[in-house]
């Protein structure tokens, strides 16, 4: 990593720290307080995703025995990795000091680290120096759209909303995420009611139009009013992502990808998010796995994965939704459908629109019983109906099989028949959504995947 790094002198061992690194700073906090298990394990978590500060501190940590068992093979693998990540500087000659006394088996653990953990083998893997493109694919691309109803006419302001949806290999656009919304989540109903009437032109992969996840934005312009980015809030938030702030990084970074306003260019953007990711914002890493994931067609080594467990442990709702989705891929356990109900009732309190609906779908209609929870999908589809985005279909299909899970078919056939009226005028195959009221109509819940393409 090309960072400037800092060393500071704790004790008898010599820590770096890279400048505004938030969940750096509380590894290096927690060290200072002789919480060293806390510190361990946070330094262990930002090793594994290629911050080389990191896999030098856990290095020095696990010669020195702090915050768990002294392991002088793992500490001597990490410090190894740190170099080969660009911490040469900070390792120095720690290696060559210890490297002669080691034993077979402490070589081995040594090797097996830099292995899974060193440069190329994290390159590989999509974790340092991600590859996002895909050649052979072309990208969805927007061919027209209706001019979005601003949201706020009493108090003009200019906005930006950024988003992902899928586009169809029909070129219908459909399961709209909200990723930003600014000046305030207002503007977010407005933006999906525009997006999900446009027209698109389809993804190709070597030709052939294909399903695919695209980046989409919405800007709301007003005449006379001040620049969205020429207000104090962003300019201080594109200074902070100067100095690293991860959560800038993010902010500016999305923002970059999106709207040319903002002076950086997308590529530029692209990069404060990777590195927003590696310096621990959740809604980054997220981000990144998304990415990843569109391109594993041409790039099958690399994965997503690896970021969404560090997304979903920080917090972020539709990282702990796509795990909890992966984790009931393929005829899950008892262990593993634990594991995603946990996931699911923590994304369930987010204020995202996009994951409510998914955790009503699965909630109410999983193929999987065990998973089925009527109750819990009632109480977030009423919050889901009472929300501002009235155009998804998806989002009645939801409420829909909710009431349909607790008996109430009344209510189901209903929301199901204006779920259907919605899809109808944006040309969506409608075939299954007839199939799940008829079912409704004769008193019965529906099962299996409610959002299948």
């Amino acid at each position: 990593m090309n960072r400037s790094i800092r060393c500071t002198a704790l004790a008898v061992v010599a820590l770096a720290s890279a400048a505004a690194r938030a969940d750096f700073h509380a590894a290096l906090a927690d060290y200072q307080a002789a919480r060293y298990d806390s510190a361990r394990r946070q330094f262990n978590a930002m090793a594994e995703l290629g911050d080389c500060s990191s896999q030098f501190n856990l290095g020095v940590m696990l010669l020195q025995g702090q915050g768990g068992a002294k392991d002088v093979g793992a500490g001597v693998g990490w410090l190894k990795a740190a170099a080969d990540n660009g911490c040469q500087q900070l390792v120095g000659g720690r290696v060559a000091a210890v490297q002669g006394s080691l034993s077979r088996a402490e070589l081995d653990a040594a090797a097996g680290i830099v292995a899974h953990y060193g440069r190329e083998a994290l390159r590989s893997r999509g974790i340092v120096d991600p590859d996002l493109n895909c050649r052979g694919r072309v990208p969805a691309a927007m061919s027209s759209a209706p001019l979005p109803d601003y949201p706020s006419p009493d108090k003009p302001r200019n906005g930006l909303v950024i988003g992902e949806l899928t586009v169809g290999a029909d070129g219908r656009p459909r399961d709209p995420e909200i990723l930003f919304s600014a000046p305030d989540p207002a503007f977010a109903a407005a933006a999906i009611e525009a997006w999900l009437h446009s027209r698109f032109t389809p993804a190709t992969r070597n030709g052939t139009p294909v399903e695919s996840r695209m980046e989409v934005r919405q800007s709301f312009n007003v005449p006379g009013a001040e620049p969205l980015w020429s207000s104090a809030t962003y300019r201080e938030a594109r200074g902070a992502a100067d100095a690293g702030d991860a959560a800038a990084e993010y902010l500016v970074g999305l923002a970059a990808t999106a709207d040319p306003a903002i002076g950086l260019g997308a590529a530029r953007g692209t990069q404060l998010l990777i590195e927003a990711a590696r310096d621990g914002n959740p809604q980054a890493q997220y981000w990144l796995a998304a990415q990843l994931q569109s391109v594993e067609v041409c790039h099958p080594q690399t994965s997503g994965a690896a970021w969404l467990a560090p997304a979903a442990a920080g917090g972020d709702a539709a990282a702990q939704l796509a795990l909890a989705k992966d984790l009931l891929g393929a005829d899950p356990g008892e262990q593993q459908l634990r594991e995603a109900r946990a996931l699911l009732e923590s994304a369930a309190v987010s204020d995202s629109y996009y994951v409510r609906k998914h955790v009503v779908a699965l909630l109410a209609a999983s193929p999987i019983a065990a998973l089925r929870d009527p109750a819990t999908a009632q109480q977030i589809a009423a919050r889901l109906a009472a929300g501002d985005i009235r155009s998804d279909p998806q989002m009645f299909e939801a409420v829909a099989a909710a009431a349909a899970a607790a008996g109430d078919f009344s209510a189901a056939v209903a929301q199901q028949e204006t779920a259907l009226k919605k899809a109808r005028e944006l040309g969506w195959n409608v075939r299954a959504m007839d199939e799940r009221l008829t079912s409704y109509k004769h008193g019965k819940a529906w099962q299996g995947d409610l959002f299948a393409g």
